[in-house]
């Protein structure tokens, strides 16, 4: 019985991955930002107030996993999903778009750790927790197919409808966020959880298993130097932020954003499906550091020709296809220095520093010119690499 509920499962879930990539509007949110009369520091400042809130609410949400099932914090993290959505189109103004960046952080804290641990375990029960890391990137491979097309349909709608075009993608974001919430729901837990007769035990148990994740992650060496790296070595996501403002004030078409999202999917798309192979040939955390490398020198290419959109939408594109290599092969590292208990909360308290980390990262470039910023950022991940890369590489599972 449990072998046929993880077989379900698992299919439901890469269902729920290629849905969560049916997205119209948020790849291409910061042009509707820009033309809606935001500055490039205010676009800055709303990403931000997404990762402030994953860094706020990553382990409280984890926790909740951890004691309450994987199934409840699936199914809130989707329907915070819907919220967002549905507040963008509500509110198309600043104050909206602040708002709809807390249930985006929601989103992602409910859904991230615990997702990876509800596969974990449902692979565990099939006895194929060996595949974890060809799955994850199936996973994301299939996210970023459903991402290839509704981008070009975004870019489509954009160039038939100009202005109203933004209202359309926005109602379509919200019609497939409903659906993702009805179908995370057909999701089913595998494990017990214990019933709490009281708030206290409850809150004395949240408090044991936060204790021990992070004791896990600070009393353990790998773990402490997979997190320095993890933050220090990321380029915070600063690129994708300014990426399409930065392109259409330098000539490029606002409909135009969605074709080159798309091809940037295709990238994205093709390793993280084949990421694993290239990690059996060398191993996951070789490609980890060979991705953010490659990234730091492209972030210094991409400040050098920031004036020339056509150049710059091509760096854009390369860099998506090394961020495809990057995020499973991090990920992969990331479950075989966590097993054990508390998975969700201990993989959280990773994700919570990361968050606080990029959100003070993005902040702190926001306030220098674009080119200073790129470049800067590049120089520093290099530098880290010179001090970590090996340290990197040199971790074992424990």
């Amino acid at each position: 019985m449990k072998s046929e509920i993880a077989e379900k499962n698992i299919k439901i879930q890469a269902w729920i991955n290629f849905l969560a990539g049916i997205v119209f509007l948020i790849p291409i949110v910061t042009i509707f930002y820009k033309f809606s009369g935001l500055s490039l520091l205010e676009i800055v400042l709303i990403s931000n107030v997404t990762t402030f809130s994953v860094w706020i609410f990553e382990l409280p949400t984890s926790v909740f996993a951890d004691t309450l099932g994987r199934k409840k914090s699936l199914v809130i993290s989707v329907i915070c999903n819907f919220l967002s959505a549905l507040t963008i189109l509500i509110f198309p103004s600043f104050g909206g778009f602040l708002g709809a960046a807390i249930f985006s952080g929601l989103y992602w804290s409910f859904w991230s750790g615990t997702g990876q641990a509800f596969l974990e375990e449902n692979l565990r029960v099939l006895g194929k927790t060996h595949e974890f890391g060809k799955k994850i990137g199936h996973f994301m491979s299939l996210e970023r197919l459903a991402g290839i097309f509704t981008p070009l349909a975004a870019a489509g709608i954009l160039k038939i409808f100009s202005e109203n075009g933004y209202q359309i993608l926005a109602i379509l974001d919200v019609i497939f966020a409903l659906i993702l919430v009805f179908l995370t729901v057909q999701l089913r837990e595998n494990f017990l959880f214990e019933k709490w007769k009281t708030f206290g035990e409850l809150f004395q148990k949240n408090y044991e298993i936060a204790k021990s994740a992070l004791q896990n992650v600070f009393q353990n060496k790998n773990l402490r130097i997979f997190l320095i790296y993890r933050s220090l070595s990321s380029h915070v996501g600063f690129l994708f932020v300014i990426s399409l403002p930065v392109l259409t004030e330098n000539g490029m078409q606002e409909y135009f954003g969605g074709i080159l999202t798309a091809i940037a999917g295709v990238a994205m798309l093709i390793t993280n499906k084949f990421t694993y192979k290239f990690a059996e040939k060398k191993s996951y955390h070789f490609a980890w550091v060979f991705s953010t490398i490659s990234q730091a020198v492209l972030l210094i290419f991409a400040g050098f020709f920031l004036k020339s959109w056509i150049f710059f939408a091509v760096i854009f594109v390369i860099f998506n296809f090394f961020e495809g290599i990057w995020m499973p092969a991090w990920n992969h590292v990331l479950v075989e220095q966590t097993k054990g208990i508390a998975l969700a909360t201990t993989r959280s308290v990773i994700f919570s520093v990361f968050a606080l980390y990029i959100t003070i990262g993005k902040q702190f470039l926001s306030f220098f010119p674009v080119s200073c910023a790129l470049i800067g950022s590049g120089v520093f991940i290099i530098l880290i690499n010179i001090f970590l890369a090996r340290k990197i590489l040199a971790l074992r599972t424990t």
